[in-house]
């Protein structure tokens, strides 16, 4: 058990900390309460409000562990763990009333010198005793609701076991249905967890790989269709093996980041660890992470020349705060002022965290601020160490291919031009040690080794900066390669093929090397995030579009292998647009970042027309917010048209070309694929206008689909699966109207607009529903009654221009529609 109480409790969900914020408000009244109150201002109604405080916190904490409790007897797992931190939160939260009531009863509001109240002591252990073992019920009842995300990721791994072992179609079919379900189940419990991450870190892990799976999702489909039709092509089954190792490596790293911060249980700490698990934040040790180290190390190295006084407590020493060190560059001391503007806004605050905080943590908390100055041999060494480190992390610049020489040149010997500022301060060092007083030699050579780690990270940039500009002429030029895969594998040109995949190549290892250095030069985690693992699906995901290429030329009759290459090619145009979006970011965070700050006067007027403000923004794309708000409907909408496109797919074979039904049900799944696009950021629908115009389309051609049903439905005989069209059928003119009505609605403003995008995505989700059913249901009739789909277009014009000189037409009239129905029963 020592090990549990030695335990370190660490909250990274913001829902734990918005919990535990009333009660830290609580007790901090109960704490502050012994400073700040005199005999004098002590009045009886302030007394019994103390100890109706302290009372409520005690119920407050009966009601909470009751709760835990609860939990911890439907879970086995943390039930010991459970049920004696709920112990020790009861025995806290007695403690802290049965103290309020000691102070409550005293006339004067102190108890007797010898009391428990004497000093503060006994309440801050209380308050620091109650906090911890709250915390430690929070955290393990966190780890029922990672054990409910860990078990929908299980659900979704075993549906592609599944899904690999099938072995005809129709058993895909199924298969593919419910991995669908439980991929929108997974998709929202992960999407609340990233959400609650309180890392910035693991939020944009979090976000890379639900990316990869519902990017991959589409793939999974295609490739498993061409591998059961040609079992015997061993590039289709490549391209299927690959995507499935993909998803399973990004729940890998879902899983590793729900369980980064989970309490361990008893049972998980007798547990052996299992070894060899992958490094998933290798990404930290960047060029710009190394420098920002040094520079952070050689900053705090400066010698202290002010004494601190030991002042005596009790029996316990504590140290006075010695004067901040001088920084001498403008942007510092502007941060300064920040920094110390909050301090001051904030110092109540900190002072009782610090209270509260336990003593290994108060000792911890000043070793790593208590920093030792550049006289000290270890500190030293440890500057020596960070400059080396940063050299190597450049050496990626220097061998790369892509830089040109004079960059090249500029950093090697910005390199040697930092270990000789370094050196020289070093030398300084030494021979100010005896005259510790006298420290202004050493602050200059301290701001000449800053100056020289800024001219570098300045030099970084610039030789990135190249290679992006080149960046958009070999992305288009890889555009152009993969564009004329498709007529080379039709044609089966394979040396031409060869040569294709050749410069491809080739183009993919430019842009993986550019990758590489984006990272290195990314400032925020959620960048860096987002570089390296656009590198890693670069590498895995491009080549595949050459595999695609080549099972293609061997079955180029095949329209499920030309789609199967068309899906892989856009998944390759999503990367590459990822690539152009990221950098730009990048280099833009990073050149104002290196760039030297200018004073910005506020009472002139802004760039302008006579200096007024800049026109309205025209509609954009979602921002990041809105598209986790919408993520959800939108995965649900692109599950429905991944099912539409495998019902289709049945007719294959089963009619004729011609067939009305299913190039109607094709054209709504293709554009309500666009409309998921674009929750995403993506695709060709750049703005909410554009949204709205391809909903009214889409409802247009729901109206033409519903007519060719109608017809169809004339040749089903009388039966229950008549029966069960048309009640389906007829559910199409209620939600084609629904989302017109919808696509009209006014709005102003951005909030509105969003809301009627959430709507549309929700309406149109709906009739995509339905239409899924109506399909199926078409299949199923024809299938049974071998019935003829040619001339249905025909057949449905005809009836709608005698519907519009009768008076009632299809779907945009409600009245009409239900005629219809009528005379089709």
């Amino acid at each position: 058990m020592a090990t549990k109480k030695s335990q370190e409790l660490v909250i990274k969900v913001k829902s734990i900390e918005r919990t535990l914020l009333p009660l830290i408000k609580q007790v901090s009244t109960l704490v502050q309460h012994r400073s700040e109150r005199s005999p004098s201002v002590s009045s009886e109604r302030t007394l019994r409000a103390i100890g109706r405080v302290g009372q409520a916190v005690n119920l407050a904490v009966e009601r909470f562990v009751t709760v835990g409790e609860t939990i911890a007897d439907d879970n086995p797992e943390i039930k010991q763990d459970m049920y004696e931190a709920c112990k020790e939160a009861r025995a806290a939260g007695s403690s802290i009333e049965r103290l309020c009531e000691i102070t409550a009863t005293d006339p004067l509001g102190y108890p007797p010198p010898d009391g428990p109240l004497s000093d503060r002591s006994a309440m801050i252990r209380a308050a620091r005793a109650l906090l911890s073992s709250v915390t430690r019920v929070l955290l393990l009842a966190d780890i029922v609701v990672v054990k409910q995300l860990l078990l929908a990721k299980d659900r979704v791994a075993r549906s592609l076991c599944r899904m690999e072992q099938v072995a005809n179609f129709t058993e895909f079919v199924k298969a593919f249905s419910v991995f669908g379900a439980e991929m929108v189940e997974l998709a929202h419990v992960t999407g609340d967890r990233q959400a609650d991450l309180k890392e910035e870190r693991r939020r944009a892990q979090m976000a890379a790989a639900r990316q990869v799976l519902e990017r991959s999702t589409m793939m999974l489909l295609t490739s498993s269709k061409t591998c059961l039709r040609h079992p015997e092509c061993p590039d289709s089954r490549e391209n299927r093996d690959t995507v499935f190792c993909q998803m399973r490596r990004a729940m890998d790293l879902i899983h590793y980041v729900v369980k980064d911060g989970v309490l361990e249980t008893v049972a998980e700490r007798l547990s052996p660890r299992g070894g060899g698990q992958v490094d998933w934040d290798s990404e930290r040790a960047s060029a710009f992470t190394s420098l920002k180290h040094f520079s952070r190390l050689v900053e705090l190295s400066r010698p202290q020349v002010t004494e601190t006084t030991p002042k005596v407590i009790g029996n316990s020493e504590i140290v006075e705060e010695a004067p901040a060190p001088r920084e001498l560059t403008r942007s510092s001391s502007v941060r300064d002022r920040r920094i110390d503007g909050q301090r001051t806004k904030n110092r109540t605050y900190a002072s009782l965290e610090r209270e509260l905080l336990p003593p290994a943590s108060r000792s911890a908390e000043a070793a790593m601020l208590g920093l030792s100055s550049v006289l000290v041999p270890e500190t030293r060494d440890q500057l020596l160490a960070a400059l080396d480190k940063v050299v190597e992390k450049t050496q990626d610049f220097t061998d790369s291919a892509y830089t040109t020489h004079e960059h090249r040149e500029n950093i090697l010997l910005l390199c040697d031009r930092a270990k000789l500022e370094l050196n020289q301060l070093l030398r300084i060092a030494v021979n100010t040690e005896p005259f510790i007083s006298n420290t202004t030699e050493i602050d200059g050579a301290i701001e000449s080794v800053q100056s020289a780690g800024q001219d570098l990270s300045q030099q970084l940039v610039l030789a990135v900066s190249d290679q992006v500009t080149e960046l958009a002429h070999v992305i288009k030029a890889g555009i152009d390669v993969v564009n004329s895969l498709r007529n080379i594998a039709l044609n089966q040109e394979l040396d031409r093929l060869q040569e294709c995949a050749d410069r491809f190549h080739d183009y993919i290892d430019h842009i993986l090397e550019v990758c590489k250095l984006l990272r290195h030069i990314a400032l925020s985690e959620t960048l860096q995030v987002q570089a390296k693992f656009m590198e890693i699906n670069l590498k895995i995901y491009a080549p595949q579009v050459i595999t695609a290429a080549r099972a293609l030329s061997a079955h180029p009759t095949s329209k499920i292998a030309k789609e199967n290459l068309e899906v892989f090619v856009d998944m390759w145009q999503w990367l590459a647009s990822d690539v152009s979006t990221v950098s730009k970011e990048i280099i833009e965070m990073a050149q104002a970042q290196t760039k030297p700050d200018k004073t910005e006067y506020l009472s002139l007027p802004r760039p302008g027309k006579h200096g007024t403000t800049s026109k309205p923004l025209k509609p954009t794309r979602l921002d990041q917010e809105e598209q986790e708000k919408i993520a959800k409907a939108g995965l649900e909408m692109k599950m429905l048209t991944n099912e539409m496109d495998a019902e289709t797919d049945k007719w294959n074979g089963a009619s004729d070309e011609n067939n009305d039904i299913v190039k109607r049900a094709k054209n709504m799944s293709s554009m309500a694929f666009s409309m998921y696009q674009f929750t995403k950021g993506e695709g060709t629908l750049r703005t909410t206008q554009d949204l709205f115009t391809q909903a009214e389309y889409f409802a247009e051609e729901a109206n033409r689909l519903y007519k060719v049903v109608r017809q169809f439905s004339y040749q089903v005989p009388a039966g229950q699966p008549k029966k069960e069209l048309l009640e389906n059928v007829d559910k199409v003119p209620t939600f084609v109207q629904t989302l017109q009505f919808t696509v009209k609605d006014p709005t102003v403003g951005k909030a509105a607009t969003f809301v009627k995008v959430d709507h549309v995505i929700q309406e149109t989700k709906n009739l995509m529903n339905v239409i899924n059913k109506v399909v199926t249901t078409c299949f199923d009739c024809a299938n049974k009654y071998k019935l003829d789909f040619s001339g249905l277009s025909g057949r449905a014009a005809a009836g709608t221009s005698r519907d519009d000189e009768g008076g009632s037409g299809g779907v945009g009239d409600s009245k009409g529609a239900t005629t219809s129905t009528e005379g089709g029963m």
